[in-house]
């Protein structure tokens, strides 16, 4: 298991460069991509140059979010499938093999037996394209009740529901671990290990106010891991790496719960959780290869101590430079 950082999971923003270096001085293996951007970059200059990066950040690969909406009406659906291939082979050649999708929380139009076969049908042909990949496909819920209130056919939003699906989709299709909605649903962690052998793909550590009932929290609601110690994200790692994870475990947090934050106090913070709940599983926490850079008053390095990274901002905005001459 490795500690991941997510632009989606948290509320940052920042050229790549930027991002890898706040992920490598606040104790992160890896990062989530954009793949779609990365897909754009690779176009440009190649899969190597656009991947740079992360490889002499020595960073891994988490997820990426899949760019097909599973519940999307069928002509956008089908113009999503039919440039799946392109984004997947960017995905394969960045030893990226984990996507991630949400599970719409109900529908209008499907029954709960309609919508459950649509979503089967679907995951089926998308794993059909995942598999020469080597690529698993995490599902996640919508646990909170104020999200499927107004719709007609409330659809699946807890973990043994999840599981139900995943087990009659097709085998590149897998669960993930959110510990938030396990707290919302009530379930026990102890249902992690419900999950099919190789199909954990994600786990999220995230915290929920104290005292606020399950039945009553709002996706607004969703804390920075250790806020409150209400979710104990320890316990969680712990189950996970029981039933041999061995993928990336992302903090995850509303923005309005870290506004006004910048961008380093949040990934600082969310290092510092993260490093705790490792302790509180007893996961072995590996020596950093790489030292925070010293900066002056005004946020420049005073000396590079990461290769490669501090220094390709300027390699960024010469890319970037060169893009715009060409459009």
């Amino acid at each position: 298991m490795f500690r991941n950082l997510s632009t989606y999971g948290l509320p940052l923003s920042g050229r790549p460069s930027e991002l890898i270096e706040l992920a490598l001085s606040f104790g992160f293996d890896g990062m989530d991509l954009d793949i779609l951007d990365l897909q754009k970059q690779a176009e440009i200059y190649g899969l190597t140059h656009a991947r740079r990066l992360m490889v002499s950040a020595r960073l891994k690969s988490g997820c990426f979010h899949l760019p097909v909406r599973l519940d999307a009406p069928d002509k956008e659906y089908e113009a999503g499938l039919s440039e799946l291939p392109g984004v997947l082979q960017v995905a394969a050649g960045a030893e990226c093999k984990r996507a991630v999708a949400n599970l719409a929380p109900g529908s209008d139009e499907h029954s709960f037996k309609d919508f459950f076969e649509l979503h089967r049908s679907r995951l089926h042909a998308i794993g059909s394209l995942l598999a020469p990949h080597g690529i698993m496909l995490g599902l996640a819920i919508r646990p909170e009740h104020s999200v499927r209130a107004g719709l007609k056919h409330p659809f699946i939003h807890t973990f043994e529901g999840l599981l139900g699906l995943v087990m009659s989709a097709h085998d590149r299709v897998g669960a993930i671990a959110d510990a938030w909605a396990l707290h919302v649903t009530g379930e026990p962690v102890s249902m992690i290990g419900q999950v099919p052998a190789g199909r954990l793909v994600e786990v999220r550590l995230s915290d929920a106010p104290r005292g606020t009932p399950s039945d009553a929290l709002l996706p607004t609601d969703r804390l920075m891991p250790g806020d409150t110690g209400t979710i104990a994200g320890g316990a969680v790692l712990k189950a996970a790496a029981t039933a041999g994870f061995q993928g990336p475990a992302t903090p995850w947090a509303s923005r309005t719960t870290l506004a006004g934050r910048g961008r380093e106090k949040i990934v600082r913070l969310a290092g510092e959780r993260m490093e705790q709940a490792w302790r509180d599983a007893g996961l072995e926490i590996l020596p950093r290869w790489f030292a925070p850079v010293a900066r002056d008053q005004f946020g420049r390095p005073i000396e590079d101590l990461a290769e490669g990274v501090v220094v390709a901002a300027a390699a960024e905005s010469a890319d970037e430079a060169t893009a715009g001459r060409g459009a």
